[in-house]
């Protein structure tokens, strides 16, 4: 997680959404299709969902997301990598995070 980034989960709702929009039409230009970006497809699974809660207070290491999630080995990867491809959370090292995007998911969960 690059340290002079702003911690995502202290956007305001209206940040977070501009941050999407503007990752949507950045991938749009560069590849001509946002792909999976912040998919809905990816949070469909609750084992996603469970990540994505976990991660709310605070970037976690890989093992802590296992430890709390229940699941290990190329299930965690497979579930990390979805969700990292769909732009909603990134991985630097052992470490993973929320982007805006996750952040939005997570609050998201808490209205309803």
């Amino acid at each position: 997680m690059d340290s002079t980034r702003r911690d995502p989960r202290e956007m305001t709702d209206e940040e977070a959404m501009r941050w999407m929009q503007e990752l949507v039409s950045k991938l749009v230009e560069e590849k001509g299709s946002a792909g999976g970006a912040c998919s809905l497809e990816a949070i469909k699974n609750p084992v996603r969902r469970r990540i994505l809660n976990v991660l709310k207070e605070r970037a976690l290491a890989i093992n802590e997301i296992s430890e709390r999630v229940g699941i290990t080995g190329p299930a965690l990867r497979f579930h990390l990598n979805f969700l990292k491809s769909s732009y909603f959370i990134e991985i630097e090292g052992n470490k993973v995070d929320l982007t805006p995007g996750g952040v939005s998911v997570v609050r998201s969960n808490k209205r309803t």
